[in-house]
């Protein structure tokens, strides 16, 4: 112990001993260290326990030693924290082990001293709040008649805690239970330090929750003790709409028409069957070409390819919104983030997804549209066939329903009603968790901009495969409160979890800490992995992770093997078609021509089904190529050198639009790109609906033979759609603007390019209410700039003050512009 006798102070020995936490009602605290000094006021004590404030800062109270220090750390400054108010105090001081509350220590005393000085301008003033500790007492001549031992009892008692504390700190990557050396922040709302909010640069161990008898208040298990709590909102509130939206094909009276359209192709093909059995055929065969020819060979197509294109239009809607309504519907579905696509892909081969998250009715339903898109417009195509009756005495020529056919339609057009049935009562008073729809990557930020969830994405934006990095999680969509608040709000979240992002639910807090600096997140260097930091922002900056992802049917040796092979194709079918005349003056047909009973001809069917059939594969493998295009567009537009105002971006929504509405979109965006691909996936729907009617078998009295003749108007807008349809393959090449780390098909794709975003606590886009509410805050400018913001995608300066990939505004002032490598203009 240090004693003070005539003037002469003798070191004998230093005693520490391990840190107890204790509460004491005294109104004064002090704790010093490398780089934290503060004075405490009984007001502003009194303001923090009125204000109700859950945050404080836990304190160590030693017998020796008032206050304990941080261990100094290299990474860790004395600017990293902001200046304190004079005259703040804490809500809880420090109070010595009770053994030793009988007589008043040193330290005691000179905390004593300090208040007694309350007239004197404060260390901790604005001008001096990032001096160290000891500039306060450095320097000080001896004062006759002050005791100068209590002075020397401080300095000895930081020298042996910082040796006592450093040890183990560099033992551990860790901070240990009993030394919660997170570095500490102030805050003027609250009157007290508290911890960084920021993510430690290592995973946080939980330490041992504290009974409430020890530290005054309830236990916390986190460095943030609020957490997320499920709510009902106040009904009949406009702050808080319900959240039942559901989009407009899905709704119940959309649902009843195309329903009714299925049923009266139920009805027609039907009624066909019946009466051409019951009776000489359904109308009289004209010859090749006319009003009647075109009723029977290419009308049934039109009318299955509206209900085919009708389709598309509610597959997207499923997939848009089908991942937020199983995490609305509270199903303990963990894997419904990361593994359920929001991208139509239900063209060639079919999509069972949703049966393995919980959805069979939505299973079921895609799967009987993937039938009936497969297979219906090849069999409409065969349907009617020219079969000759004796009438009176007289033969005749007429039309008659193919039985077959027609009850293989009857019977998939049927399983299609009974899917959109289903559909209907699974979307009729739904709760879907919805606002609006989410179509853009604008509405996807409304939703997620206060989710706690997001530190799970901690590096991915760079990964191959976002989805094998998550782990399952039971996730909510809905309103939320916090467990200590009162305040409402809407997102995606996991119930009962921290809030982990304090940088949003902190207002104050981040404010203050992007005015001094502070948005980088301290840790020692010491601990951390630089290996694998190193290597995470050098994939950031590899053209190789960059533009490494693209839809395997668009690299490059699959764009020249499809152009490579439409190519040969149409060559090949042109010069067949058109040497010596072979279809303008017929071929035969070398498969049996007459009709059965069921007027069913095996050249007819073959001539008919088989085109149709290739066609239609054609016009289903260009879809996919058009999803890809339409929603990869917004991030094409973000990449751009100079980024692209939201309107051109993180507004557009051409998944969700309808077939053409996408065409006149992107003409007006100068999209022109997109404006032809989806054109084509529109266009190409004719491609099928010819190719079934263009050929039918006629009897050539010339030639006493029968022979397979084409109708040579149809046959040449057929070979003019084919041409199309081939140089269409030249411009599917997908610049480096479209490429990407890792594909977007689920919202766990697409989050890993906002999770550190800025764009997420940004105050013009804090909570919206309205689709009209979140647009017109991105479109219009924000106050106090004569310019729209522009927006990119690239490397930017994240919430934690790193480096990440991904989307934010173009420039921020105080930051560095983002860093966009694509080189792309702005028009693609």
């Amino acid at each position: 112990m240090l004693a003070a006798g005539s003037g002469n102070v003798s070191l004998r020995t230093v005693s520490s001993s391990r840190p107890q936490l204790m509460q004491s009602e005294s109104q004064q605290s002090i704790a010093a260290s490398d780089d934290y000094y503060s004075f405490s006021s009984p007001s502003s004590s009194a303001r923090s326990r009125a204000s109700g404030s859950r945050l404080t800062v836990a304190r160590y109270a030693t017998p020796n030693s008032h206050p304990p220090t941080r261990t100094p750390s290299p990474s860790v400054s004395r600017t990293h924290l902001a200046p304190l108010a004079a005259g703040a105090r804490s809500e809880h001081s420090l109070s010595v082990p009770s053994e030793n509350r009988n007589f008043a220590t040193p330290a005691s005393r000179t905390i004593r001293t300090v208040d007694e000085r309350d007239n004197q301008p404060s260390p901790m003033s604005d001008t001096t709040s990032r001096r160290e500790p000891s500039d306060s007492y450095a320097g000080r001549p001896p004062t006759p008649g002050v005791d100068d031992s209590p002075y020397i009892h401080f300095a000895i008692s930081q020298l042996t805690r910082d040796e006592e504390v450093a040890g183990p700190r560099r033992r551990s990557s860790v901070t240990s239970n009993d030394n919660p050396l997170e570095p500490l922040l102030w805050d003027e709302g609250l009157g007290c330090f508290i911890r960084s909010p920021g993510p430690p640069a290592t995973p946080p161990v939980r330490p041992p929750q504290q009974s409430s008898d020890s530290i005054g208040r309830a236990p916390q298990s986190s460095v943030d003790p609020e957490s997320f709590v499920a709510v009902e909102p106040p009904e009949d509130s406009l702050l808080y709409p319900p959240l039942d939206f559901v989009p407009l094909v899905l709704r119940t009276w959309a649902l009843v028409a195309i329903t009714l359209c299925c049923l009266l192709m139920i009805a027609g093909i039907s009624f066909c069957n019946v009466w051409s059995r019951r009776h000489p055929g359904l109308w009289d065969y004209t010859g090749l070409g006319g009003s009647h020819y075109f009723v029977m060979q290419f009308l049934p197509q039109i009318l299955g390819m509206i209900i085919t294109i009708w389709t598309f239009v509610i597959q997207a809607a499923l997939y848009r919104i089908m991942p937020f309504a199983i995490m609305a519907s509270e199903r303990p579905l963990g894997y419904v983030l990361q593994n359920l696509p929001i991208l139509s892909r239900n063209f060639l081969k079919p999509d069972f997804s949703h049966f393995r998250h919980g959805e069979p009715i939505v299973g079921f339903s895609l799967f009987t549209m993937w039938l009936s898109n497969l297979s219906t417009l090849p069999l409409l195509s065969c349907l009617f066939q020219a079969k000759w009756y004796l009438i009176d005495g007289e033969g005749t020529w007429r039309w008659a329903s193919v039985v077959a056919v027609g009850w293989t339609l009857v019977a998939i057009y049927a399983l299609l009603t009974i899917g959109f049935i289903l559909l209907m009562f699974r979307f009729v008073r739904t709760w879907s968790g919805l606002m609006w729809d989410p179509v853009s990557l604008a509405d996807l930020i409304s939703i997620i901009q206060r989710s706690n969830i997001l530190h799970d994405f901690e590096q991915s934006e760079t990964l191959p495969d976002v989805g094998e990095s998550l782990d399952p999680r039971f996730l909510r969509l809905g309103y939320w409160k916090l467990s200590n608040r009162a305040e409402t709000f809407y997102g995606i979240g996991e119930v009962d979890a921290p809030v982990r992002t304090p940088s949003l639910h902190r207002k104050e807090k981040n404010l203050q800490m992007q005015s001094h600096g502070l948005s980088r997140v301290s840790f020692d260097l010491e601990q951390h992995d630089l290996a694998e930091k190193e290597e995470y922002y050098q994939h950031l900056y590899s053209p190789a992770i960059r533009y490494r992802w693209v839809p395997w049917f668009l690299r490059d040796r699959f764009v020249i093997l499809w152009t490579v092979i439409v190519g040969a194709l149409f060559i090949a079918f042109v010069l067949v078609s058109f040497i010596h005349d072979a279809i303008k003056g017929g071929f035969p047909p070398r498969l049996p021509t007459l009709p059965s009973t069921g007027a069913f001809s095996s050249s007819n069917f073959c001539y008919s089904f088989v085109p149709a059939l290739i066609g239609n594969v054609f016009f289903l493998a260009w879809q996919p190529i058009d999803v890809y295009f339409r929603a990869l567009q917004p991030f094409a537009a973000l990449s751009s050198p100079n980024g692209a105002r939201a309107e051109q971006s993180l507004l557009l929504s051409y998944p969700s639009c309808y077939p053409l509405q996408v065409t006149a979109l992107a003409i007006l965006n100068r999209h022109f790109k997109v404006a032809w691909i989806s054109f084509m996936s529109t266009v190409s729907a004719a491609i099928p609906l010819l190719a079934g009617g263009v050929f039918i078998a006629l009897y050539h009295p010339s030639e006493d033979a029968i022979r397979i003749s084409a109708l040579m108007p149809a046959f040449y807008a057929l070979v003019a759609f084919c041409a199309l349809y081939m140089i269409s393959f030249l411009c599917i090449w997908p610049r480096r603007c479209r490429r990407l780390p890792h594909e977007v098909s689920t919202l766990a794709d697409q989050m890993s390019f906002l999770y550190q975003s800025p764009l997420l606590a940004d105050k013009i886009l804090r909570e919206p209410r309205s689709k009209a509410d979140l647009v017109t805050r991105l479109v219009v400018a924000p106050p106090g700039d004569r310019e729209h913001s522009m927006y990119g995608f690239g490397i930017y300066v994240g919430r934690d003050g790193k480096e990440h990939l991904g989307i934010d505004r173009f420039d921020r002032p105080g930051r560095a512009d983002m860093l966009i490598t694509t080189g792309c203009m702005r028009r693609h």
